[in-house]
């Protein structure tokens, strides 16, 4: 037969906190030992009567007892802070029984007053060791008037005795110290765990926060918002977008070059969002949902106002990206459509208490939507409501009425586009592109720190281009971009090509201030 061996379940590892813990009861109970020993060696030098060996059994008995007392509170994990503060005080009551047992030998009786009350200054404070110095002198009191107070003179108390007291006061500081080592070592290792238990939180945070909008996340963490089931009714603008003819491109493309393609474009749509203050809702492929007006709102026409101009910045965005594609051999016209609405909706978490979601719902949702799917590739649709909010600040052109599935009644819609700011010559973007040759500013968004760099470009490249050379530039910065390679360029482009290059750089001389 074979026999089979139970392996020994193993204990759980103590932590830093519990260690100390129990290293500062193991201190304790070397306390009443020493005090212990010296009632045991006061009796065998015949100083007292054979009836003082209950105080040699008491001092043994009563440190357990206390011990057994604290197992059973943290067993039924009730506080022990009391408990703990209330033993201290019987600590001492019991020490000063122990002197007037010792008929307050002068030697004997100052090793365990040293002893209990460097206990007590280290474990509480000054408080706690006023309430021991009482308690102390209680107990002595009480003792010694039971004996009749004796006193045994320091001329009757014999070396030996003195002696062994010393040597037990030299045992309780050596344990002392070395505790004060182990729980030095004990609170490092509690900081340290402590600092990788938190590291591993913003790490999860981190990780977590990229699932939600920064807004969300930022008031869920700073305490001002709860994740509970709540909505609330408010007026919110409504953006919408998708590429027109995705699903096409997805089954003729690799899947690499998709899923790179794919991730390009929302990490540029995602920032252009972020910058103006929009509120990611979800992705659903390639489509994406923003709302502005929660959790932060800067007033319905603000709000309205950064939708819009967030989406214009998107279509011009558009514009950089397919003239990269291009370049990275994806040759589809790859371009967006936006709608944009504004109205009341109910915004909060929707689900159940163990997964929620944080989003929108409502009719002028759902006519973002609809607007969305009905506006012309490459343009910005928006609805009445929005338009009368920002018609002072956005050129808007009417686009007559429209019938979209779930609304009986026509829906008058317009076209934004563009900020009424960067209308004529003051125009912001600046996008051109052709065989060989590629260009998009924004200038709202060239760092100053840029400027010089991309001036030194657009002057080299047309210089080079003038003299007839081999030019091959690819750069980006923030707001800018500029592709030429003069070998496949078309010889009646290269003075159109110059000339725009001059035209860019007196923009981005003159309207990008350092």
């Amino acid at each position: 037969m074979t026999s089979m061996t139970k392996k020994k379940a193993r204990r759980p590892q103590l932590g830093p906190m519990e260690r100390a813990r129990r290293q500062a009861n193991y201190i304790r109970l070397l306390a009443f030992l020493v005090a212990a020993m010296i009632l045991m060696a006061g009796l065998k030098l015949n100083l007292f009567p054979e009836l003082y060996m209950l105080g040699v059994a008491g001092l043994l008995i009563y440190p357990m007892s206390a011990q057994g007392l604290l197992f059973l509170f943290d067993k039924q994990d009730r506080p022990t802070k009391t408990v703990h503060q209330l033993l201290m005080q019987a600590d001492a009551m019991v020490i000063g029984l122990v002197c007037a047992l010792l008929h307050f030998a002068l030697v004997p009786a100052m090793v365990l007053l040293i002893i209990v009350h460097a206990n007590s200054v280290s474990s509480g404070g000054l408080k706690p060791w006023l309430l021991n110095v009482l308690m102390t002198g209680v107990g002595a009191l009480l003792m010694g008037w039971m004996l009749g107070f004796q006193v045994l003179s320091p001329e009757q108390t014999p070396v030996l005795l003195s002696v062994i007291s010393m040597l037990g006061l030299g045992i309780y500081v050596g344990a002392s110290s070395a505790f004060a080592h182990l729980q030095a070592r004990y609170l490092k290792q509690a900081q340290e765990l402590v600092g990788r238990q938190q590291k591993q939180a913003v790490d999860m945070s981190r990780k977590l926060a990229k699932y939600l909008p920064p807004q969300v996340w930022g008031s869920i963490f700073s305490g001002k918002r709860d994740a509970k089931l709540e909505t609330r009714r408010k007026r919110l603008t409504v953006f919408f977008s998708d590429i027109k003819g995705f699903s096409a491109i997805s089954e003729e493309l690799p899947l690499t070059t998709l899923t790179k393609m794919l991730n390009t474009y929302l990490s540029e749509m995602t920032r252009i969002a972020l910058r103006h203050g929009g509120t990611i809702d979800k992705f659903i492929g390639d489509a994406v949902m923003i709302f502005f007006g929660d959790p932060k709102s800067e007033g319905a026409q603000e709000d309205a106002y950064r939708c819009v101009l967030m989406a214009i910045e998107m279509q011009e965005q558009m514009k950089l990206l397919r003239q990269r594609w291009q370049r990275e051999g994806i040759d589809h016209k790859l371009e967006i459509r936006i709608g944009i609405n504004t109205g009341y909706a109910t915004v909060g978490n929707f689900g159940t208490d163990s997964r929620m979601d944080y989003t929108i719902l409502g009719t002028d949702v759902n006519l973002a939507s609809r607007l969305e799917s009905a506006c012309r590739p490459g343009g910005v649709l928006i609805s009445e409501a929005t338009q009368a909010l920002v018609n002072n600040r956005i050129q808007c052109r009417s686009m007559g009425d429209i019938q979209v599935k779930g609304f009986n009644r026509p829906i008058p819609v317009f076209e934004a586009l563009g900020a009424k700011r960067d209308a004529g010559a003051k125009n912001r973007y600046v996008s051109a592109q052709t065989d060989g040759f590629g260009i998009h500013i924004d200038l709202e968004r060239i760092r100053n720190f840029d400027k010089n760099t991309i001036l030194r470009t657009l002057a080299r490249s047309a210089t080079e281009l003038k003299q007839d050379k081999t030019v091959a530039v690819d750069y980006e910065a923030e707001g800018f971009s500029l592709h030429v390679q003069s070998d496949i360029m078309r010889k009646r482009d290269r003075e159109k090509v110059i000339e725009m290059m001059g035209r860019a750089a007196k923009k981005v001389q003159t309207e990008v201030r350092v």
